[in-house]
């Protein structure tokens, strides 16, 4: 008789587990495996995106100092994040395929060195799973495995591709959303080693997007836990019901063209995004690099810097919000025309600030 397992028999459930910096997201996450595998035998792989992902991608997401550009030879921080996608689509292939699957093409990339890296100090497996390069050993069927993802996740669109991962593999899926107020993340971010800029926490404490079950369906296995202390009993008893629940009803793969539609719509939004935050900030850079070549003096490069990255700032944010000068826009439509369109209109507005400043604009 074979040994081998098939993917359906075995349970696996993903989680994303987010909220803003400092909500207690890490404190959670190390806790965990312990938590579970004490209580329930089960096994707990953790996956940090703080750990994957370089430090100077983060960087990237700030808003430009005073009179610097942006340096855009750098990957940037959303390039990071779908090549963790991809390590994780293939590691979630790893445990429900044969030992023999063909290793992927970004073996060597740092990326998934630092992915494989994250899972080994916190990972309980089993204890005969060794990761090593992309060999993984299958996992007794009757140990449940939880795999945590520990990020931010602020926009929907974000969660949403695990989600499509764990669904095209058939496995469980859940969010547990650490809310905590924007007051008290301030606070205890301030009292770590290297803390993160407060205008960084107050602009993802107004973009944060909790789950919504009503509106979307998909985020019905979701769990809202309040994080104003310490890890509670109450706490772990909730999140074992919900990884119960996931554990028991798998995902199927979709076969909604309803649903693939909106999929695809979401898919483009986020591109239309992407594509217009680069541009703005190409834009941005260029303005920036006038005004060093007209020589203005350093107060005002940096009054100059600080109106440009907010006018960004809030232009994004209103156009992730399906406006554009107040103007409705279809975010789902043709992706080329829709990002013409945000970058003409973010230019003009760009033009009357750097016109006041004097400048002549390329």
């Amino acid at each position: 008789m074979s040994s081998a397992i098939e993917p359906v028999e075995k349970q696996v459930c993903v989680c994303v587990l987010f909220g803003l910096p400092a909500a207690g997201k890490s404190t959670l996450s190390r806790a965990l495996p312990e938590y579970l595998w004490r209580r329930r035998r089960w096994g707990c792989a953790v996956v940090s995106y703080d750990d994957v992902i370089p430090e100077q991608a983060f960087n990237l997401q700030l808003e430009l100092r005073e009179s610097d550009t942006v340096d855009e030879t750098l990957p940037s921080w959303r390039s990071y994040r779908l090549k963790l996608l991809q390590c994780l689509e293939y590691f979630l292939q790893l445990l429900g395929s044969s030992p023999t699957l063909c290793e992927p093409p970004f073996r060597e990339d740092v990326t998934w060195k630092r992915f494989i890296h994250s899972l080994q100090p916190r990972s309980a497996l089993s204890s005969e799973t060794e990761i090593s390069g992309t060999h993984l050993p299958h996992q007794s069927a009757s140990r449940p495995l939880l795999i945590v993802l520990d990020d931010n996740f602020y926009y929907r669109s974000m969660r949403y591709e695990v989600f499509q991962l764990a669904r095209k593999s058939s496995l469980g899926f859940c969010q547990v959303f650490l809310e905590c107020s924007q007051d008290l993340c301030l606070w205890r971010n301030r009292q770590r080693s290297s803390p993160v800029p407060d205008e960084v926490i107050v602009a993802m404490s107004h973009r944060i997007e909790p789950p919504n079950p009503r509106k979307h369906p998909w985020e019905q296995n979701s769990l809202l836990l309040e994080s104003g202390g310490c890890i509670s009993d109450d706490h772990i008893q909730k999140m074992i019901a919900l990884f119960d629940s996931a554990l028991d009803n798998p995902l199927k793969p979709s076969e909604d063209n309803t649903e693939q539609k909106e999929a695809d719509r979401l898919c483009c939004a986020t591109s239309v995004l992407h594509q217009a935050d680069q541009a703005c900030r190409h834009l941005v850079s260029m303005a920036m690099k006038t005004a060093k070549d007209n020589k203005l003096s350093p107060d005002n490069m940096r009054l100059l810097a600080a109106e440009l990255n907010k006018l960004k700032g809030v232009f994004l944010e209103d156009l992730r919000r399906g406006h554009v000068r107040g103007n409705p826009i279809d975010l789902g439509g043709r992706e080329e025309d829709v990002v013409r369109l945000v970058v003409s209109q973010f230019e003009q507005l760009k033009m009357d600030i750097v016109g006041t400043f004097c400048l002549n604009t390329p």
